[in-house]
């Protein structure tokens, strides 16, 4: 599946961007997924075109 994988450090949980258009189902089929292979929270957005990274500042 084409996408990127991102960890915050910071949380202990990562956030998977895809540009693919996924039902629920199969979202959170791949949600669930992810949460046993890295053992930590995942969030996961679909049907992004397009995203821009932002370094963020210091807490």
């Amino acid at each position: 599946m084409d996408g990127k994988l991102f960890y915050l450090s910071d949380e202990n949980e990562y956030i998977f961007i895809t540009p693919m258009a996924l039902t629920p189902d199969i979202k959170d089929k791949l949600q669930q997924d992810m949460v046993e292979r890295l053992g930590a929270p995942v969030a996961v957005i679909s049907n992004c075109d397009s995203f821009e990274y932002l370094s963020g500042g210091t807490k």
